[in-house]
Parts: structure tokens; sequence; C-alpha cells
């Protein structure tokens, strides 16, 4: 008796049948619930996109069970222990730099001596030179007046 059918017939048959499954998936794919929230939350409307106080701010974020307290809770801990290792990191650290800044300080004297005993001897130099140029100067104009001055002889 199936033999009678025509192949035709067989064939459309089936892509009828195809197309009802096809269409049946896709409305299973199409949830109601999901395209509720996708249209409401592309209107302005409740800062909690209408999920109640299950995100732990509303009106009983300050009670002792909510959970901002509990983040708040955490948070605190966690800048405390921070806290509490940057203290032992900056006294590890500490005889270091204490170290290196008196290393600083030394070289930074040293080279203020050196800068002090060369302005001394800059200046002792200089002083020399001008005395020397001021008795060579006496003594050339000494010898000038001795030079044009009249001698008599006896």
């Amino acid at each position: 008796m199936f033999a009678a059918i025509p192949l035709g017939v067989k064939v459309g048959a089936g892509l009828l049948g195809a197309g009802f499954g096809l269409n049946e998936i896709k409305k299973a794919g199409q949830r109601k619930e999901i395209e509720n929230l996708i249209n409401q939350s592309q209107i302005l409307g409740d800062p909690t996109n209408n999920f109640g106080y299950g995100t732990g701010f509303g009106p009983g974020m300050f009670g002792p069970t909510s959970g901002y307290q509990a983040q708040l809770g955490y948070q605190t801990q966690m800048g405390k222990q921070q806290r509490e290792n940057m203290i032992k990191n900056l006294l590890a650290i500490e005889p270091i730099t204490d170290r290196a800044k008196s290393r600083d300080f030394e070289r930074n004297m040293a080279a203020a001596r050196f800068r002090t005993q060369l302005r001394t001897q800059q200046g002792l130099t200089l002083q020399g030179q001008k005395g020397a140029q001021a008795l060579a100067q006496q003594g050339m104009g000494a010898a000038g007046q001795a030079l044009t001055s009249n001698y008599q002889y006896q």
C-alpha cells in the first residue's frame, strides 16, 4: 500500500513535517520571560532592573544581615590586611633606605668640603697674585723713579 503513494507526495509530506517541526523548535527558544526582560531593559525604570532587593541595595542595605554590610565588612577586612602588609614592607625596607640616605648625606658633605677647600685655595691664590702684582707695580715704580732721578756725583 505504501508503494502506491507517489514519491512526490512523500517528499512534500516530509518537507511539510520538517517545516512544522522547525517552527515548534523556534517557538520553544522564544520564551516570554526573556522577551519581557529584553523589552523592560530598553525602557528606563527601576535602578535595580526589577530584580527587587536581592542585590543587597535598597531600604534594608544598612541592616546587619544585608549583602551590602557583608561587602563592607569584607572590604574593611581587606583594607586592614593590606595596611598591615604595607607597614611590614615599610619596616623591612627602612634600614635599606636609611643606609642609602646616610650614604647620600656623606657624599653631599664630602662634595661640600671639596667645594669649600677649592674656593679657599682659589681665594688664596688670587690674593697672592694680587699681592705679587701690587709689589711688582711698586717695584717698577721705584725703578722708574730711580732711572729718572738726577744723580750728582761729588
